[in-house]
């Protein structure tokens, strides 16, 4: 007897005690942020893989924000290490070893390291290393460097290309999405092309209806919606798009913190969801129609 395969549908959508319980993780977690990957998808299982990867990266990010001053001023100590190290190894993961045992991220490590070898002051400079390290000269230096971009989750060119391929994956999700629902819509280029500044990933040419309210724009995040960093977003971005455009919605494709859907900050027309909006809850505006309740709707 054949038996239908069940699909596990995995959270996305975390109230603040389970946050905080992958936060704290995070924060105790001794080790690089590449190990801290695979524990937390260990330790969560019944939560989305991208959705704990999310949260690690702003974590990391936060973490290497507020300790920068800290490990800059013991550039030094590393330097000393460092080099103590490979007088007496040819191996290819000391500043790995380094950047693990003094809980630092191999990449900035790493451009600690080279500023202070170096005495780069440009940080375009450093960027340009840490791009093509095949140009230093030092081929231990160059080989340990490598080592620890490859060994780097969180930072470094290679995370940067990842992240913006993933950002520009998600959007043309979002457009696809759109399109296939019957929508019409600007999108960021064809905003700017008429003259917009700060724009939504999609304004609507129509609006159309999200259970009884009326959606103006769409914004695409690929990452996940935690309290603070909804509000940065809401005061730097969404704000400017209600008073623009009217209400819309944002779209935390990993997911976000249950209680950032009911933020005050969103009484002027943000509607916060992980997924785009479910056909059954979408209705479509017919033209041919009395819009009698729409007549301070934007459909330009």
């Amino acid at each position: 007897m054949n038996e239908k395969a069940t699909t596990v549908v995995k959270k996305r959508v975390l109230v603040s005690k389970e946050y905080k319980t992958i936060c704290d993780f995070i924060d105790q977690f001794e080790g690089l942020a590449i190990d801290c990957e695979i524990a937390l998808l260990q330790k969560f299982p019944s939560i989305e893989s991208l959705t704990l990867k999310a949260i690690l990266q702003v974590q990391v990010t936060t973490h290497i924000k507020a300790l920068r001053w800290r490990h800059e001023s013991r550039t030094l100590k590393y330097v000393d290490i460092y080099n103590k190290c490979s007088s007496n190894s040819k191996d290819s993961d000391i500043l790995l070893k380094i950047a693990r045992e003094h809980r630092i991220g191999p990449v900035t490590l790493c451009r600690y390291i080279l500023k202070f070898k170096y005495e780069m002051k440009n940080k375009a400079e450093i960027a340009h290393l840490l791009k093509y390290p095949q140009l230093i000269e030092d081929q231990q230096l160059s080989a340990n460097i490598i080592q620890c971009m490859c060994s780097d989750n969180q930072d470094g060119p290679l995370v940067d290309l990842k992240r913006r391929i993933l950002g520009e994956e998600y959007e043309f999700k979002a457009n696809e999405k759109t399109l296939k629902s019957g929508m019409h819509f600007h999108d960021e280029n064809e905003l700017r092309r008429l003259g917009y500044d700060k724009t939504p990933d999609l304004k609507m040419i129509l609006p159309f209806l999200y259970r009884g309210e009326v959606i103006n724009w769409i914004e695409s995040k690929a990452g996940f919606g935690d309290i603070k960093s909804h509000r940065y977003y809401t005061q730097q971005q969404y704000q400017s798009y209600c008073n623009r455009f009217g209400p819309g919605i944002v779209i935390y494709w990993m997911g976000y913190q249950e209680e950032t859907a009911a933020l005050p900050d969103n009484d002027d027309g943000i509607i916060v969801l992980d997924d785009f909006p479910r056909l059954e809850d979408v209705e479509l505006l017919d033209l041919s129609k009395p819009m009698q309740h729409l007549d301070n709707v934007d459909v330009c």
